[in-house]
């Protein structure tokens, strides 16, 4: 029987290493990531009903089956030293299908058998669990990155529109932030780095209109500090500034979809997000 490959499934290191397993003489029968986890709470109201009283996403598991082929006992050897090198999980690592280049699984493996055939050139198929523990899968690409299709950056599905939204802005107060997740930006869970440069002799408020949220430093800029908030932390030229005398201690999310966002305090300044996007 004719075992029928899926085909180019790319390990990524956290180091930048990769590993494309069809080269490495991994084939690849199933690699197929299931729906996010999402965990309801249910409070009972009644006797013949309850509320739907929160809503959690839990680490997902995808499952990863594939055989391994080897030249000769020794090669097989290898072979299984090169898998348990490619899946060590002391530390998570990536998952990308290069039918969708643009979309990557942070995972970590669970510990796994490789079980041999009777023969000398082939491994049973073997079979990996990979825990995507944040439940999402994130874009390859960040903010920073060109928005082009034909690059392998950003793909279609991924909600980006046709009219390509900007993450960089030069003397321009009121603006759009774009999030084309199918979750909002929270900024303890998914902090997206705000990078400012201005004169701003008062400091500046940065507010999110659509959420209702803004977040104000109360010292002094000029364009030779480098300020970025990085979620719920404020970074002056490399260190942190997080306390009430510096901030009021607040923070930005960002919703689903167009944020109106709003600088207060400065007209003369370049800025720029840096953010993944997750579905």
């Amino acid at each position: 029987m004719t075992t029928n490959y899926q085909g180019d499934i790319i390990i990524q290191r956290r180091d930048g290493k990769t590993y494309d397993l069809e080269k490495e003489g991994i084939r690849v029968i199933t690699f197929d990531p299931p729906s996010p986890n999402f965990q309801h709470t249910y409070t009972q109201t009644g006797d013949y009903g309850a509320d739907l009283t929160g809503t959690q996403v839990q680490q997902t598991t995808i499952p990863l089956i594939f055989d391994v082929v080897a030249r000769d006992n020794y090669d097989y050897e290898l072979q299984r030293l090169k898998v348990l090198q490619i899946f060590s999980s002391n530390e998570p690592f990536y998952v990308i299908n290069m039918r969708t280049p643009f979309l990557r699984w942070k995972v970590i493996a669970e510990a796994f058998t490789y079980p041999r055939l009777g023969n000398y050139w082939k491994a049973k198929s073997v079979s990996v669990n990979l825990v995507c523990y944040e439940g999402f899968a994130e874009s390859t690409a960040t903010t920073q990155d060109p928005f082009t299709f034909d690059g392998g950056t950003f793909g279609i599905g991924m909600g980006i529109p046709f009219d390509t939204p900007r993450y960089s802005f030069k003397n321009q107060p009121k603006f759009q932030f774009y999030n084309p997740s199918v979750i909002p930006l929270l900024a303890n869970e998914r902090p997206v780095t705000l990078s400012f440069k201005g004169n701003a002799p008062n400091g500046i408020t940065i507010a999110n209109k659509t959420t209702g949220q803004s977040f104000k430093y109360k010292h002094a800029l000029t364009k030779s500090n480098d300020f970025k908030l990085v979620g719920l932390i404020p970074i002056v030229d490399g260190s942190q500034r997080f306390g009430n005398t510096y901030s009021d201690r607040s923070f930005i999310d960002y919703a689903q979809g167009y944020n109106t966002m709003e600088i207060i305090g400065s007209t003369d300044f370049t800025l720029s997000f840096n953010t993944r996007f997750y579905y």
